[in-house]
Order: C-alpha cells, then structure tokens, then sequence
C-alpha cells in the first residue's frame, strides 16, 4: 500500500497530512505534478505517470474528479482533500455539482466560516485516510 497524492490539485495542508500519516504509518508516499502547461497534455501526463506506479492497494487523493473517474476501478480508493471518497456510485453526481458550482458560483464565506469549513474538511479529510490505512478489525467484537 501506499498514498499516491496529486500535487497540483491537493492543497498544502492536506499534503502534510499525507506525509505525517506515512512516516506514522510506515507507508510510502509518492507525490505527482504535472510537466506541462499544455492543459491536455498536462492531464495526460499526471494520468501516464499516477498509471505507471498505481496499484489496487493504494491510496489515491486528487481533487481532479476527471482524473478520479479514470482511477477509481484500478486504486483500493480514491479521496479528496475535502475528505469524500470518489466511487463509481457518486462520481457522476460530483462532477455535476462541480460544474453547478462553476455556473453559479457560491457567495464567499465570512473569514470565521471559512475556517470552521477549512477545519471540518481536515478532519473528514485525516478521518478517512485513516480509516482506509488502519480499518477497524472487527474480529474484536464478534
């Protein structure tokens, strides 16, 4: 196992939180950006190279629901750095709210808002990680 984390779409915060949680987990970490401006060839790259190393083990976090569709089948899971775990079953519903989002977009936050909603996706976001790393072992309570 190991956490694949995409660069250029996972915010700094949830980054250290990936990094943290590996050296405490002693799970590796591998981190990806793209090579290019190019934004079509940039998409491909970052897929060509998350492609080349993934494995149905690992752990992928991106905010790049396109990149998550293509990844889903071939990752244990998919996160993103809001804490939601991308499945076949949401992915569709997802891309739909993004692009309502881009077509209306919300009125911002008060600053104290803003950071209630920073530190509930951090937590969702550190909740799930380690919820796929260390699952329950439920043989304790049978």
């Amino acid at each position: 196992m190991k956490i694949i984390v995409d660069y250029d779409t996972t915010p700094r915060d949830q980054r250290k939180i990936c990094e943290t949680l590996s050296k405490e987990c002693q799970i590796p970490t591998e981190g990806i950006s793209g090579l290019s401006s190019d934004d079509d060839h940039y998409k491909e790259d970052r897929r060509a190279q998350i492609a080349e190393i993934l494995t149905l083990e690992d752990i992928v976090v991106t905010d790049d629901f396109e990149l998550a569709q293509d990844l889903i089948e071939n990752a244990l899971a998919v996160v993103s750095p809001e804490g939601i775990v991308i499945t076949q079953a949401n992915i569709n519903n997802l891309l739909y709210e993004r692009y309502l989002k881009e077509k209306n977009p919300p009125k911002a936050l008060s600053r104290e808002a803003a950071a209630r909603c920073h530190h509930d996706e951090i937590d969702r976001f550190t909740t799930i990680l380690l919820d796929l790393i260390a699952p329950l072992d439920t043989t304790y309570y049978e």
